[in-house]
Order: structure tokens, then C-alpha cells, then sequence
């Protein structure tokens, strides 16, 4: 299991669901926020592309977070 941490200030709540929801055929994800981060621990299903599954994550959650305006 990998942790990725999504700052409040810089990613929409929504975008990371949205991100965790596309990703999940790929990779086991759940998410346990806490006071700084939106916190996703992630278990990629094709462990020979982890990194570029998890890389392609990050900029999901990046890009929708952007369509949405940016964070709140």
C-alpha cells in the first residue's frame, strides 16, 4: 500500500474522489483524510506499473481539480 497525500489548499475534495473513482480498476483505494491532507492508500492491481499508475493519479486528480476552478 502506497499513501498519497493531496494538500486541502490545492486539491478539490471532489477532483481526488473523482481521480480515486477512475483509477479503480487499476488499484485498490481508500481514503482516510486528516487535518493537512486529503489521504488516498493506494494497492496498485499491476505492481510492475505502480509508478506510472500512481504519477497518472496524481495528474488526474490535478487536472479535475483545475476544471472545477481549483480548490475551495
Amino acid at each position: 500500500m502506497i499513501e498519497l497525500r493531496f494538500r486541502r489548499d490545492l486539491y478539490a475534495a471532489a477532483a481526488v474522489d473523482e481521480a480515486a473513482e477512475a483509477f479503480a480498476a487499476l488499484a485498490a483505494i481508500d481514503r482516510a483524510d486528516d487535518d493537512d491532507a486529503l489521504v488516498l492508500h493506494v494497492t496498485p492491481r499491476y505492481p510492475k506499473h505502480s509508478r506510472r499508475i500512481l504519477g497518472e493519479l496524481r495528474n488526474y486528480a490535478l487536472a479535475k481539480t483545475i476544471d472545477r476552478g481549483g480548490a475551495p
